[in-house]
């Protein structure tokens, strides 16, 4: 079922589901200074740098904030120096991101810069956002537990193949030919595992809702 939900101003939205409209959630997304990557790319061997984050009114939050430069800059002048949009990419960066965050699963994976941003759920139930930039330096920030927050769900990042192939195929069919993915992330929402974002050449974006089986549940065209 097809539903045009009008135009305001020059932007234009379609909502294609299987059965019935899914309202939808805002998709994950997190802007990283310019100044914190320029740091992680001229630092050499590997540092951390830890900082405590403070509120506007003086109190601490419960935020902390380290950097990890990337290992053996002599060895990294063949490094990439944007980030990939594949499937292994996507994945890569996941792993990474996890691993240093020692958390327990990524729930969302953007393109961000030059990089991927990542975020990484705790043990402990907090949450950490991990940008991992092309070269392997890597800015944490990690959240603590809150009693009023949810986790959500981790990505099967042994998924992301069919995955991404799902959310390209549909949004060509939507219209959107030789897209980019630039964010996968989990979905808590009935009937949906995945939710991806797809760039197209033309500057047009598809986001795409997907099953646990990698049917698509809904496509929102964004023009």
């Amino acid at each position: 079922m097809s539903e045009n939900t009008g135009n305001t101003g020059n932007t234009a939205h379609t909502e294609t589901t299987d059965t019935a409209t899914v309202p939808r959630k805002k998709r994950k997304g997190i802007v990283i200074g310019a100044g914190a990557v320029a740091a992680l790319l001229l630092a050499g061997g590997v540092a951390y740098g830890v900082s405590e984050n403070s509120d506007d009114d003086g109190n601490d939050s419960n935020n902390s904030v380290r950097t990890v430069a990337a290992e053996n800059r002599a060895d990294t002048d063949g490094a990439p120096t944007t980030a990939g949009t594949d499937a292994a990419s996507f994945r890569d960066a996941a792993e990474q991101a996890v691993a240093e965050a020692g958390g327990n699963g990524a729930s969302s994976v953007d393109i961000e810069g030059s990089g991927h941003e990542v975020e990484v759920e705790l043990d402990d139930g907090g949450s950490a956002e991990v940008h991992v930039a092309a070269d392997g330096a890597m800015r944490v920030e990690t959240e603590e537990a809150d009693k009023s927050d949810r986790q959500d769900p981790v990505l099967d990042l042994d998924a992301l193949d069919d995955v991404i192939d799902a959310a390209l195929t549909a949004s060509g069919e939507a219209g959107v030919r030789d897209g980019v993915v630039d964010s996968v992330s989990s979905s808590d929402d009935r009937g949906v595992t995945y939710e991806v974002s797809v760039q197209g050449q033309d500057g047009r974006e598809v986001d795409v809702d997907l099953a646990d089986d990698f049917s698509v549940v809904a496509t929102d065209l964004d023009d």
